[in-house]
């Protein structure tokens, strides 16, 4: 009686619909590792902003447009209305997301890019859970975002945002390449 061999996997091809591999050790350090980067930056430069900066008051840098303005955002980005629990909410899903999909990343730029947008989402949420808003407004989990970078009339903004926008474009752009790579291999 013949003894069936146990099928192989061929790992050049492409997964198939609903498959998922694991991404190799060292991808989801690199993303672990662009967070905590990131994440340490932002609370660093948050914390010298009020240390040095005088809230409302701008500082040129490299020109009279380009500079530093410490303010506190109690809304989203471009000052997007919305309750602190609301964003909160979005970090929880941003944070679900970056978790379910780092230990499957296929390349370095999406390993990074799951990193950053973890960081921009958590240091924001930092901010709203532990840093109080205006003087006077004690209420519970509604602390304001600390933005400082100021560039002409555009809203002010942080390392934090500055994450999630970097890691947003690599994300796209890393996933675009790996699907032109996944159509050439497969066709």
């Amino acid at each position: 009686m013949p003894v069936l061999a146990p099928l192989q996997a061929d790992r050049s091809a492409p997964p198939r619909l609903g498959e998922e591999q694991r991404a190799d050790p060292w991808l989801v350090q690199l993303g672990l590792l662009a967070a905590a980067a990131a994440y340490l930056l932002d609370q660093a430069t948050k914390h010298l902003a009020e240390s040095v900066l005088v809230r409302s008051r701008f500082v040129p840098w490299l020109s009279d447009r380009i500079g530093w303005q410490l303010t506190y955002n109690d809304g989203g980005a471009f000052g997007f209305p919305a309750p602190s629990l609301f964003f909160l909410v979005v970090t929880v899903v941003v944070t679900v997301i970056v978790v379910r999909n780092l230990p499957i990343v296929r390349g370095p730029g999406q390993a990074v890019a799951y990193g950053l947008l973890l960081a921009g989402a958590l240091g924001n949420a930092t901010d709203r859970v532990l840093r109080m808003g205006d003087p006077g407004d004690l209420r519970y989990l509604h602390g304001h975002v600390i933005d400082f970078v100021a560039w002409g009339t555009f809203p002010r903004f942080n390392v934090a945002d500055v994450s999630i926008t970097i890691g947003f474009v690599l994300l796209i752009v890393s996933l675009w390449l790996e699907e032109r790579r996944l159509d050439e291999v497969g066709g």
